[in-house]
């Protein structure tokens, strides 16, 4: 599907391309807006002038280390405020981005390391046990260390979850990062920016099938998805945004953090989801945006007295990473009187590329691709033909916020761009109004006595069962039907001991095709998931 035809260029609402990498535009909110706070992390303010004379202090700092341009610079944190200054600070320096998960153990976090080759380290010091045994290994000779207390009021206007307590790790051979701001000055690097040749971030994949793989983003393609979700979305200045995503992931880096600044609006920075205090703050400081994704969706409906919240003051509730079930939709509707607007994206396109917005919103549906992106649905089985309107097939994406390839892997870059195309993996169908739906990911999909099966169609079923909170289902062998399916779910606390798996499995006979039904199902008491919050169906395997 050509974008032109949802947005004919001579459309006004267009945005124009940007010329500028996006560090420019905290410079020109800085100008434009000096006191305006830029973060609120627990009640702790950074205003713009102070957020963009802190990451200029910190590209100067990273030059006084050694750092060139082009040099790889790890970002391994939780959510905080000096996540935020490192990340402008380390593009004000020309240098790249590599963003670790905080979940990381040490083998992955070391794949990573040396994967990028990493010298630097900007990290919390409560992940030291992690990075110490494998620093020396992977060559790292810069370890600049912070902690939550550094940017913690004495009186936190939020409650903090109490993984945040406590006082400074001491980390052996380190740059304390508060100290190495405030010692230096405000003087950052001229550097020329190649906007489409020059990369701004490293952004690794989950690893759902294998070792994690380093997605090239240039400044080109980070700066054009700021300017189109900001656009697209209606952000401006006056909207108080809810960050409780990761900021190591796209989703909360470039649905919400970057163009959220970059139209000078206010974050309330998580540094982890916590439930409770995140409905608390919505009705504090009015919170106006919010990026989900469905495991928070879950979670809220099914709060108990979740009805006491007051949710009056958001405008648009975002959410991605999965499809949101129908069920889950209409819930969430009924609970806090707003829609949830999904949408598309991927880490080798800098996240949203296909989306719904206020204005054109399908319920179960991602929408339409994005300005300046084309998508086109192949079939499935590795063939070159395009599919018919209504046909299931594998999403290709080409445009501007398309990656440049993998680092260091030539021959995993090769399979999935294509003159210019992306291959998602992801499977799809386009309605005639040419909006998209997803149905699962091409190796999410098993084969019953010869029918294709979608495990995410069997999950969305599952989420209308009133005792299902969770589920999941996965490919098990089966003798004679080469495959079938299994389902794991997380029962409603107000239902546990009261539906056995039997009782499930009759249900869904009922709802969903003879070889689709999940014929095992196991109870469990959680999922488990990545750091953006997406099931990982190879560890239920």
């Amino acid at each position: 599907m050509l974008w032109e035809k949802n947005w004919p260029k001579q459309d006004p609402l267009i945005p124009p391309l940007p010329k500028e990498p996006i560090f420019e535009n905290i410079r020109k909110q800085a100008a434009k807006n000096p006191d305006k706070v830029a973060v609120n992390f627990y009640g702790y303010e950074i205003t713009y002038r102070e957020l963009d004379e802190a990451s200029d202090r910190f590209a100067a700092a990273l030059v006084n280390l050694g750092t060139k341009k082009g040099d790889r610079v790890a970002l391994y944190m939780e959510n905080c405020p000096q996540f935020v200054i490192a990340f402008y600070g380390i593009l004000k320096a020309g240098a790249v981005v590599a963003n670790c998960s905080p979940m990381y153990k040490a083998d992955e976090l070391e794949h990573e390391l040396k994967d990028a080759g990493i010298e630097t380290v900007v990290m919390l010091d409560h992940f030291y046990p992690v990075l110490g045994p494998i620093r020396e290994a992977c060559g790292v000779r810069n370890v600049i260390v912070t902690s939550f207390s550094d940017y913690l009021p004495e009186k936190p206007a939020i409650p903090v979850h109490p993984t945040m307590t406590g006082g400074k790790v001491e980390v052996p051979d380190s740059i304390d990062f508060k100290d190495l701001i405030e010692k230096t000055e405000a003087k950052p690097p001229q550097v020329s920016i190649n906007m489409e040749e020059d990369l701004a971030l490293f952004q690794y994949t989950a690893g759902t099938t294998g070792l994690p793989k380093g997605a090239m983003i240039s400044h080109w393609n980070i700066a054009v998805h700021s300017r189109c979700i900001r656009h697209y979305y209606q952000y401006t200045e006056r909207d108080v945004h809810l960050i409780v995503l990761p900021l190591f992931h796209v989703t909360g880096l470039d649905i919400a953090m970057n163009p959220a600044l970059a139209a000078g609006g206010t974050l309330i920075l998580f540094a982890r989801f916590d439930l409770v205090p995140t409905l608390e703050v919505i009705q504090k400081y009015r919170a106006t945006v919010w990026v989900t994704i469905t495991p928070i969706n879950v979670a809220v409906i099914n709060l108990p007295g979740v009805d006491k919240y007051d949710f009056s003051s958001l405008r648009l509730v975002l959410s991605g990473g999965a499809p949101v079930p129908t069920e889950i939709h209409k819930k969430w509707y009924e609970v806090t009187r707003i829609n949830i607007i999904e949408g598309y994206g991927l880490s080798e396109a800098c996240g949203g590329i296909v989306g719904n917005n206020q204005y054109n919103f399908w319920p179960g549906a991602v929408g339409s691709p994005l300005y300046y992106h084309d998508v086109k649905l192949m079939d499935v089985d590795g063939g070159e033909k395009e599919v018919e309107t209504g046909r299931e097939g594998e999403l290709w994406v080409k445009g501007p916020c398309v990656m440049k390839g993998y680092w260091n892997a030539p021959e995993q870059t090769q399979r999935v761009l294509r003159d210019g195309w992306l291959r998602t993996g992801d499977i799809a169908v386009m309605d005639e109004n040419g909006v998209f739906r997803i149905v699962g990911r091409l190796k999410e999909m098993i084969k019953v006595s010869g029918y294709a099966v979608f495990l995410a169609e069997v999950d969305a079923f599952l989420y209308r069962h009133p005792a299902v909170a969770e589920a999941a289902t996965i490919g098990v062998s089966h003798p004679y039907r080469g495959e079938e399916p299994k389902s794991f779910i997380v029962l409603k606390p107000e239902y546990r001991g009261k539906v056995t798996g039997e009782e499930i499995i009759e249900w869904c006979k009922e709802k969903m095709a003879a070889y689709k039904y999940p014929r095992q199902v196991e109870f469990v008491d959680s999922l488990p998931k990545s750091g953006s919050g997406k099931i990982l169906r190879r560890l239920l395997k």
